[in-house]
Formats: structure tokens, sequence, C-alpha cells
């Protein structure tokens, strides 16, 4: 019977104590605390409605406005040259004389045809020809006298407008033929001498199709040229009907004044056209976000700190604003942090 009793008695200091390690574990599994998520501090700036007018920049380069590669009608020895490389010249200024051969043969023969024709000339006076052999003469006569006249041009180039000599094709006691220049960017004529007028040049620009409803002739535009430190004004002056079927683009000239003659033919220069102003919400560029490997871009807004992403698509940019429509006006919309948000994730707002 002692027995009995000192075998209960552990059976119940076992179940006693059995019961305090259980309560000990609940007790110490409610004492863990719960992990919470980490606030990300961003900084916002609140999207506002606005318009920009947005600015299209093309590659371009200043061409004369007009150029000729001055030449003779036939092919001759260069005599003399009467201006110098880099001269201005009037229009019909004596620029060079070819030789003259051919021109004194010619004059010779019409002097000769000259003497005939005052011959039968008198001769119909006086009835002893035929009114048929006088006008056959005649013709003769006229034929030689025009070319003579085309030999005596021939031989003296002259400037076809006021302008700038930019260069001999042909140098002075070289024999001249016809030629085409292999040079890229001159006009496809041969000549003896190049002349430019520069008191205005042409901006010369390619527009992609989807713009060419925004260029018009009178369209203004501004431009600068690399080498240069000034802005300039020019208006569009022609647009060519054809797009190219490899880049898509038409040609574009603009003109400008050019009166000190700072803008020279060949350089390059970087065109602005101003694009009607699109109205929506305004953010600046450093809010909208592009996952990597992704075309798609978004921009996280902050509502009862929290992330919210909303993709977007940007209509119009210019000076670090973008003008987008998916958004709410007065939105708070982050511009820090982007890389770590997330949707729905917990922010803390670094602004306040």
């Amino acid at each position: 019977m002692i027995l009995n009793f000192l075998s209960m008695k552990k059976q119940i200091i076992f179940l006693t104590v059995l019961f305090v390690s259980l309560m000990s574990g609940c007790r110490s599994k409610n004492t863990i605390p719960e992990k919470t998520e980490e606030s990300i501090r961003v900084k916002t700036v609140v999207a506002a409605e606005g318009e920009i007018s947005p600015v299209n920049e093309y590659s371009g380069t200043v061409k004369a406005f007009r150029e000729a590669n001055v030449g003779a009608t036939l092919p001759g020895k260069v005599e003399k040259y009467y201006v110098r490389e880099g001269d201005f010249v009037k229009k019909g200024a004596l620029l060079a004389e070819m030789s003259g051969e051919l021109y004194t043969q010619a004059e010779a023969e019409r002097i000769a045809v000259s003497k005939d024709f005052e011959r039968v000339k008198r001769l119909l006076e006086k009835g002893s020809v035929t009114q048929q052999e006088y006008d056959h003469v005649k013709a003769m006569y006229d034929a030689t006298v025009e070319k003579t006249e085309m030999l005596r041009k021939n031989t003296r180039i002259t400037a076809p407008f006021d302008g700038i000599v930019a260069e001999y094709l042909v140098k002075e006691g070289e024999n001249y033929f016809f030629s085409l220049p292999l040079e890229p960017g001159y006009s496809m004529t041969s000549g003896l001498v190049k002349i430019i007028q520069t008191d205005q040049i042409k901006v010369v620009f390619e527009v992609n199709e989807r713009d060419l409803r925004f260029v018009k002739p009178g369209t203004g535009i501004s431009f600068v040229c690399p080498a240069l430190a000034d802005t300039f004004h020019a208006r569009v002056s022609s647009i060519k009907p054809i797009v190219s079927t490899i880049t898509r683009s038409a040609t574009v000239e603009a003109v400008c004044a050019n009166k000190n003659f700072t803008l020279l033919p060949g350089m390059s220069a970087y065109v602005f056209i101003n694009l009607p102003p699109v109205k929506g919400i305004i953010i600046p560029d450093n809010a909208i976000y592009n996952r990597q490997g992704s075309s798609i871009e978004s921009v996280f807004v902050i509502r009862d700190n929290k992330a919210h992403e909303i993709k977007v698509e940007r209509l119009a940019s210019r000076n670090g604003l973008t003008v987008v429509h998916d958004i709410e006006p007065g939105s708070l919309v982050a511009i820090t942090g982007k890389d770590k948000l997330y949707e729905n994730c917990p922010v803390i707002l670094a602004d306040k």
C-alpha cells in the first residue's frame, strides 16, 4: 500500500512538471514579437495640371543660299582669271577668259558672210536676185552672227549673280572639259569657278514623316552651330514633296539672314522646332521609373503612406518635365527610392 502511494505521488509530480512546462512554452510563444515591414523613406513632388511646348531637334547642314559652277559652253583653255578665291563679285563681272581660236574663226566667217549679205541685199533692190536667194543668204548671215556671239561669250566668263568666288574648279592654263565633280555636297554640273551667295544661307535638315504635319513654309525655327556661340533664327522656305523610302523623312530648307557672313557653307547645325503645346499632368522626369529589362514606364503614387505603382505614357517632355494623362492632379509622386518600392509597400515621407 505504501508502494502504491509512492507511485501515485510520482505520477502527480510528473504531471505537475509537465503542466508547468507546457504553460511556460505557451507563454514563450506568446511573447515573440510579430515581424513588421520596414518603411522606405522617399521624397515626393505634387503632380499638377499644366502644359508643355515640346521641342523637336534635328541635325542639319548650312548651305549657300545660291551657288553656281560657272563654266563655258564649249571646251577650251583657261587663259586668265580676273578674280581670286574669296573675292566678292557683282553680277556680270568678268571672272575668266578662255582661249579664242574658235571665236577668231567664227568672226572671220561672219565678216565674209556679212559681205555676201550686203551684196545680195543690193542686188535684190535692183531686182537682180530673187527673194528666195536673198532669204537664203540672210539666214546664213543670221546664223553666223549668233554663232559668233555665242563663241565670244564663251571666251568671257561672267558672274551670274552677286556672290563670293568659292574656288577654282579648273586652274589657269588648264584645258576645260565637261565633267562631273566627285566631291559630295556640290551641284552636279561642270564649270570653271564656283560662285556662292552667302548674305543669306540655307539650313537643310531631314524631318521624319510623323513630324511633317508640324512643319510648313513660313514655320519659324532656331538653330545653333557647334563652331559658333550664337543662336540663329530662320524660316522654312521649302519642303521636298517626297519622303525617302530609306529614312522615311523629307528634306526641309530654312532661310536665314547672314549679314556678318559668320555662317559658312558646310557647317553642322542643330535645328530646333517648337511644337504645339500639350496639356496634361506635369511631373519631373526623375519621377518616372523603368524596371530593368522592361520598356514599360510607371510612377509610384503615395496614398496613406503606401506606394501604388501606376503605368504612364509620356506625351511630351521639355527641360526635365514630362506631361502624362494617367494620374490625378495633386497626387504625391515619389522621386527617390523608386528602385526599392513595390505595390502597397509602406513609406515614410522624407519631406516631412
